[in-house]
């Protein structure tokens, strides 16, 4: 048997956040949703983080000794905008700094423009629900292109707007902390024009550039073949997945979501797709759930799970095939593909090394049947701030200790390490015949 090797120039890197790995930002929502009593697991902060504000570079280094060749991380809007219309040249400075050292290293950087944070300006004057909002995004990308475009050709323009639109105003886990359908919608419909503005303002710095939203694909599966149950799964998957999906192939969402028209033009045309993947759930019709609108999600007992959450569940179900669909869904829009993230809470590493090899598997069968993955970036390199969930849940291919900042390499990262410098996963092992 030989190794199951991967396309020349393959990209196996990890992803990161500005808010969740940098440490010090103060200036936006959630520097403030942070300081409301009882909104994260804990009474968690994320205080310093990684500390990679101060100094990153010790933590790409780590990354180079697993043979990664890729970094994707995110610009904070609220360090380089502070104000409206006033651009900070020292944040510049120190991500230029940050970019610098990343190219340096030989890892090809990728760089996301909005990941869940919006300078406290923004929010205050209404955030994503405020019409002016995805102009001041493009014109903030236009900005972030002509001093940092020379540092980066790969741009991610929004990053998992559902999330953002779910847990911020259907769910209010999140600031603002609303639950309003109709909100909602507004607000992924921003999003969405958000990423075309970014898109233009990218093209306009060059051909060199490319640019491309990132969906998370969480797989919806009816938990029986009863009608109300295939129904409500359809329901769910286009709330979660298909109003972002049509968007990207047709320029619209379609009706009951949206309006119908035009919100992407033909000239804010993606280069790639960035697929985040992490779990699936399964549904079924309960009519004593009208505000889930009448559906009940659940992980079955059966399934293996990783690390409890801050609601008592596990984060979600370990199902490696749900990568294969999820890429093989994304083909639809012939557009190359990026791993943008994949990864899972499991603080003993006990999981870990088995999710990497199967969801490599399943990334390689994908290829191997004609789907164009051009990249793999696993969430995280290092332990970090998970948002709600604060500190408790534990992605990193190192283990962090917030106290003393001591990194420790898990054999999971060891273990991705051996397959980024091989290019190749091993040889798979076929069960004797009987």
């Amino acid at each position: 048997m030989t190794p199951r090797r991967f396309p020349a120039g393959f990209l196996w890197g990890t992803a990161s956040s500005s808010h969740q790995h940098e440490g010090g930002n103060q200036l936006n929502q959630w520097a403030d949703w942070e300081q409301k009593p009882g909104v994260i697991w804990h009474g968690d902060r994320v205080g310093d983080a990684c500390g990679w504000w101060r100094e990153l570079e010790p933590d790409l280094d780590r990354a180079c000794a697993l043979a990664q060749n890729a970094f994707r991380m995110s610009l904070e809007w609220s360090r380089i905008e502070p104000r409206p219309g006033e651009f900070d040249p020292a944040a510049i400075g120190r991500y230029r700094e940050m970019l610098a050292a990343v190219r340096a290293r030989g890892l090809t950087p990728m760089v996301t423009l909005h990941h869940f944070t919006n300078p406290r300006w923004l929010e205050q004057q209404g955030g994503w629900l405020n019409p002016g909002t995805p102009a001041r995004f493009g014109r903030y990308v236009a900005h972030v292109l002509g001093q940092l475009g020379d540092l980066c050709e790969l741009w991610c323009t929004v990053n998992e707007p559902t999330i953002y639109t779910l847990m911020g105003y259907l769910h209010g886990h999140w600031p603002p902390g609303h639950s309003h359908m109709g909100q909602a919608m507004r607000v992924l419909v921003a999003l969405l024009r958000g990423h075309a503005a970014a898109v233009e303002a990218v093209h306009a710095a060059g051909p060199q550039h490319r640019a491309g939203i990132v969906h998370n694909l969480h797989l919806v599966d009816p938990s029986t073949p009863r009608l109300p149950d295939l129904l409500i799964a359809r329901f769910s998957d286009l709330l979660t997945n298909g109003c972002v999906l049509s968007a990207l192939h047709t320029g619209r969402i379609l009706p009951p979501f949206g309006s119908g028209r035009t919100i992407i033009p033909g000239l804010a045309t993606s280069d790639f797709i960035g697929l985040n993947y992490y779990s699936r759930s399964w549904v079924a019709f309960d009519i004593r759930r009208p505000r889930e609108f009448f559906s009940r999600s659940y992980t079955p007992e059966h399934a293996e799970q990783s690390d409890i959450n801050s609601h008592g569940r596990s984060y979600g179900e370990i199902y490696p095939e749900g990568l294969y669909r999820s890429i093989k869904r994304l083909s639809s829009l012939k557009l190359p593909i990026y791993i943008t993230e994949t990864g899972l809470p499991d603080h003993d590493d006990d999981q870990r090394p088995r999710f990497i090899l199967n969801h490599l598997a399943s990334v390689h069968r994908a290829i191997q049947e004609g789907a164009d993955v051009r990249g793999v970036f696993l969430w995280s390199l290092v332990d970090n701030f998970e948002w709600s969930e604060g500190w408790d849940l534990r992605f990193g291919l190192y283990a962090l200790d917030q106290r003393t900042g001591e990194r420790r390499l898990r054999p999971s990262g060891a273990l991705y390490g051996v397959i980024a410098r091989a290019n190749a996963l091993p040889a798979e092992t076929k069960k004797p015949s009987v």
